[in-house]
């Protein structure tokens, strides 16, 4: 393999300048009025490109250099000081961490005005009036008290959020802080992550893992914003680590802890976002398959104690505010077939959000009567749409999920508060508002990530799937995981955003992909199956 060897760096160049041209061409065409603006967007965007393409060399190095390179895979471990790996190890996970707290802060969100109302914006900027107060004191709007009695799945968490910063009475002093929680929250749920590839691997791609990590926007971008997905990203990340801790156990006690714990975090980032419990599923399945029955009854167990509970505690907070009354639910929450049906109606593009099908939704003054229309709703498209049409849905629904490299992270973190990002980078594809030509730039810079990312993802989960072998392995669980995200995505709402709380286990999972990618098995002792005496 020594001619890959003198052929690559030469040809990587060139792929690089080949990239950069497309990315220029693309943002020239894309720019119809230039100014003193767009052509400083030109030269920064190019520089982060340059920066980008340097960092996913430097990246695809480093895999050289820890032996996951083309060139031979064997013995590859015996030629590595573990001393010194470890050390690097701890260095990379305590700079990982750092970075996460500290960037987001540059990608701090500019409010109260904002380029569109999502959910963030509208919460933000309703806790900012109540300050702690009932939600009954906003008025009856679309975007204000209208918002909050629709969508029961944001009440638990819009109160909790009112509660928490009900002091902070300075908008500017409030988004700092609101910042500073979710990139502490990004930072544990990555700090997690690392842990978790290091048991289920090795210091090598645990070092791999922190250091693509520290290189990938949406955690900057999506961890500058307090909202249910970055609220459940820790969560699903604790939640697997204690998994595969108490698995690997040998104490029965210490297993009972790690499953204990594990239920408790996958259960409560549920709370906040339904997708959370596929993990929990995944689990479950892993345990199934591999013939583990205590092990499964003592999940199944923990997880039908610990979800009476979840559901009191959630009660108990929610019906504290006396507007989210049963009455109000009654009349004004919209039921769990909107999302499909919405998602479902032919018009739609996406298969996301679709206002016109909320609209139709909402004008009946019953639950129930939400419920009859919308499922009546669904079953029509379905008939209109016939089967070419539900795979046409279906290919919609994957490209609005899968095809933003960006995770749609520059869309819904519109209007930054750094002059420089919001000057240069943002834009708004709706409404033409803002600089184009950086924002372009920005996309070409993360679409090379994505595009490896997703690749090497899918042809391991692919694998995963029929090669029983890897049925044995912890990784398992990551790659049921994220299909069974991809799975109620396509029956759900789609939304590329959706992906963000699994975005760690997506990016492991690459990785390992990559790793393992001329290797038929893998029998490194640390990815098989642990049985012991209990489970």
């Amino acid at each position: 393999m020594k001619w890959i060897e003198k052929i690559k760096f030469p040809f990587v160049i060139l792929l690089f300048g080949l990239y950069m041209g497309i990315s220029n061409g693309v943002a020239v065409m894309k720019t119809t009025g230039w100014d003193a603006d767009h052509l400083t967007a030109l030269v920064l965007g190019n520089l982060v490109l340059i920066f980008t393409l340097l960092v996913f060399w430097l990246l695809y190095r480093l895999g050289d250099k820890l032996g996951f390179g083309y060139s031979d895979f064997k013995g590859v471990k015996s030629r590595v000081n573990q001393e010194l790996l470890t050390h690097y190890y701890w260095w990379s996970f305590g700079i990982l961490g750092l970075l996460m707290v500290i960037v987001p802060l540059f990608f701090m969100i500019h409010v109260p005005d904002a380029g569109h109302d999502w959910d963030f914006f509208i919460i933000f900027n309703a806790t900012s009036k109540l300050h702690g107060q009932s939600f009954a004191h906003l008025p009856m709007t679309t975007n204000a008290l209208g918002y909050f009695l629709r969508y029961p799945n944001n009440q638990l968490f819009s109160i909790l959020f009112n509660q928490t910063f009900a002091g902070l009475t300075e908008i500017s002093l409030k988004i700092f802080v609101v910042t500073l929680v979710s990139s502490v929250l990004t930072s544990l749920a990555l700090l997690a992550s690392s842990l978790l590839v290091r048991i289920l691997a090795d210091c090598r791609l645990a070092v791999l893992f922190n250091c693509c990590a520290a290189a990938f926007l949406p955690f900057y971008l999506y961890g500058a914003q307090l909202y249910t997905d970055t609220l459940t990203l820790p969560f699903v990340c604790l939640g697997l680590l204690c998994f595969v801790w108490a698995f690997k156990a040998l104490s029965v006690l210490t297993k009972l802890l790690g499953f204990s714990l594990s239920v408790t975090f996958l259960l409560i980032g549920f709370t906040f976002k339904p997708t959370v419990l596929i993990v929990l599923i995944a689990e479950l399945i892993f345990l199934l398959v591999n013939k583990k029955w205590k092990a499964f009854g003592v999940v199944l167990a923990l997880f039908g104690v610990l979800v009476v509970a979840k559901d009191f505690g959630v009660k108990a907070i929610v019906s504290s505010d006396p507007v989210f009354s049963q009455e109000n639910k009654e009349r004004y929450s919209l039921p769990v077939m909107h999302w499909i049906a919405m998602s479902w109606a032919p018009e739609n593009k996406t298969g996301g959000f679709k206002k016109a099908i909320r609209l139709y939704t909402e004008q009946f003054d019953t639950y129930q009567k939400k419920q009859i229309a919308t499922k009546q709703l669904f079953l029509n498209n379905l008939k209109k749409m016939g089967v070419l049409g539900v795979f046409r849905q279906i290919g919609r629904k994957l490209i609005y999920t899968w095809a933003y490299p960006d995770l749609n992270g520059l869309f819904y973190s519109l209007n930054h508060e750094n002059p420089l990002i919001h000057r240069y980078f943002d834009y708004s594809p709706q409404t033409k508002v803002g600089n184009v030509t950086g924002f372009i730039f920005l996309k070409m810079a993360c679409f090379p990530y994505w595009a490896m990312v997703v690749w090497f993802m899918w042809r391991l989960i692919f694998k995963m799937m029929f090669h029983k072998y890897y049925w044995q392995q912890l990784w398992f669980i990551l790659a049921v995981s994220v299909f069974g995200c991809t799975i109620f995505l396509i029956l759900w709402e789609a939304n590329s955003r959706y992906l963000y709380n699994f975005s760690p286990l997506m990016l492991a999972l690459a990785l390992y992909g990559y790793t393992n990618r001329s290797k038929k098995e893998n029998k490194n002792e640390s990815d098989t199956l642990y049985g012991h005496s209990m489970f």
